[in-house]
């Protein structure tokens, strides 16, 4: 993300946050330009691909979440550098176990229609996330939450049971069933936001699908959106309890698909950023001053199916050699100038901190070894297919036509894997829509994915894998790694040092079982309108927060 952050390539307590966060257009030596003098302006932004819902439980894709984290807010919100400041409620504290937290409300709360939003509406909201029969695929990152897993997965009936109370309107009291070092940063996740039951309940699951289709508690109201078209708007939410303090007249979108389309509007003034996709674009632009280097905390990854339905790919041998005879340093060197980096696990650099206080993924690295080699993978390939019976295979590898990367990246793949004897690769580009259906209902051979971090810490990259998660969509499945999880995140949740070396070796089961085949870490480089001054970046959650951006004349 956020999230489900799917992109179109395809967010403290505990372990601190690596994840740069960026003042786009407005950091000098790391000091926000700030303003108290609110300019008449709008501001131009883009989406790389379709809007899908504002349905809080049912989204999954990082655009989504972003339209979502200025149009509503949580209980937290955060600051410019990622840590967390008051939202919604106004304080909280939380026991010394760490297994109670109480918030309190700010008062005279309102939706963008009037209707006042109260300690109930996260009572709501929560319990329909969880609720089996929404069906979110979020659910699953309330594990942890009193009872939320037993309800989830249909064992637990009572709605009323899960670890959430509204002793009067405006106070909240949450029970964990364990310590959550990521807590306070999901508050501050729009999975974990207010949702309106008078104004959801009689739209059933209609709910989102269109902007007329929910009501917003955050700084703007989104509206123009009829489930379908290209352009539509964030403008300011007059209930807003801090409405006074946004700085600017809301935000214009359009969806964009196109990078030389989104380059040509920003060198026309008609977008304030641009990602260059292309590393035409970014060997062009990569002195100009106007180019921030974003750190994207995400991971574009191959998932095999491993349901049963494709021959071959239940094997180890045959998903290691796929491993060994992907480039992975070609492949980020070629697709984005050097920018990208090839992943020597699947925690991105940058994410998070060790107990030590080192990075992460440099720890993973050390019990991993990621690599190319199309001679090892040949032996392997043919131990696998004799194994399997098999005198030759077939492997379509599906990505998006959204992205200008999924292309190259397949092709090179392609070229790449087809060394290995008997072995013919086809290539499937799908719309982001429906790469994100296909993916969910395990309708696929092999996909070209990626995953953004909801929070700063491992366990949202390394949560995807476990047994019957809704995100491990290959169907993977091995108990050694599903009780590494376990541990980090009960028994060692509050144990730094433990909970660390779990989530090492969590890595290091997810490269000896060649689960998955992490390929590169995205960083993003963006060409900003330099008037633009105060939009804070995150590179977990979601993305970009505008309330606080505006525009200067000079």
């Amino acid at each position: 993300m956020a999230k489900k952050s799917k992109w179109s390539t395809g967010k403290k307590a505990g372990i601190t946050a690596l994840a740069a966060v960026i003042v786009v257009g407005g950091i000098v030596g790391g000091v926000s330009l700030t303003s108290s003098k609110k300019t008449s302006n709008v501001l131009n932004e883009y989406l790389g691909a379709d809007m899908t819902t504002q349905d809080l439980s049912q989204m999954t894709d990082s655009y989504a979440f972003e339209v979502a984290g200025n149009d509503q807010e949580g209980l937290l919100s955060r600051k410019p550098n990622g840590s967390p400041k008051a939202g919604l409620a106004k304080t909280w504290s939380h026991s010394k176990d760490g297994l109670t937290w109480t918030f309190h409300l700010r008062s005279g709360l309102k939706w963008s229609n009037g209707d006042a939003l109260t300690a109930a509406d996260f009572v709501y909201g929560w319990q329909r996330t969880v609720n089996p029969k929404t069906a979110s695929q979020y659910a699953y990152i309330y594990s942890g939450i009193k009872n939320a897993d037993a309800i989830n997965a249909g064992k637990n009936k009572d709605l009323s049971s899960l670890g959430i109370k509204a002793v009067n309107k405006t106070t909240l009291v949450v029970t964990l069933e364990h310590p959550m070092p990521q807590f306070e940063n999901l508050m501050a996740f729009p999975v974990f936001f207010a949702q309106d039951k008078k104004f959801e309940t009689p739209l059933g699951k209609k709910v989102g699908t269109s902007a007329a289709k929910q009501v917003y508690s955050g700084p703007y109201k989104f509206v123009g959106w009829n489930g379908s078209n290209k352009k539509f708007k964030l403008v300011p939410n007059k209930n807003y309890w801090n409405a006074k303090n946004v700085k600017n007249d809301g935000v214009n979108y359009r969806v964009i698909t196109d990078p030389t389309a989104s380059l040509a509007l920003y060198n026309k003034g008609q977008l304030d950023s641009v990602t260059l996709s292309t590393p035409e674009q970014i060997k062009k632009y990569k002195n100009s001053k106007k180019l921030t280097v974003v750190p994207q905390s995400g991971t574009n990854y191959i998932e095999y199916n491993q349901t049963g339905k494709v021959a071959g790919l239940k094997n180890i041998k045959i998903r290691e050699a796929l491993n060994l005879a992907t480039d992975r340093k070609t492949i980020a060197s070629s697709i984005s100038e050097g920018l990208d980096t090839a992943a020597t696990g699947f925690t991105p650099a940058g994410l998070a901190l060790t107990s030590t206080g080192g990075d992460f993924a440099k720890a993973a690295a050390k019990a991993t070894a990621y690599s190319y080699s199309i001679a090892k993978a040949k032996k392997l390939f043919a131990e696998g297919l004799k194994e399997e019976g098999l005198t030759k295979l077939t492997l379509t590898i599906e990505a998006t036509s959204d992205s200008a990367v999924a292309k190259p990246t397949l092709d090179t793949i392609q070229q790449s894997w087809q060394q290995l004897p008997g072995l013919t690769v086809k290539e499937k580009l799908v719309p982001f829509k429906q790469r994100l259906q296909d993916q969910e209902n395990s309708n696929f051979q092999v996909m070209l994915a990626a995953w953004y971090a909801d929070y700063a810490e491992p366990q949202t990259f390394l949560n995807l894998f476990v047994t019957g998660g809704p995100n491990n969509d290959g169907k993977w499945t091995n108990k050694a790694f599903d009780q590494t999880i376990t541990d980090a995140t009960t028994t060692n949740a509050l144990n730094a040092k433990a909970r660390t070396a779990n989530e090492v070796k969590s890595e290091k089961i997810l490269y000896d079982q060649s689960a998955m085949n992490p390929v590169y870490w995205v960083n993003s480089a963006v060409l900003s309108n330099s008037k633009v001054k105060n939009v804070h970046f995150f590179s977990s959650g979601s993305s970009y927060y505008y309330m606080d951006a505006y525009r200067t004349s000079k």
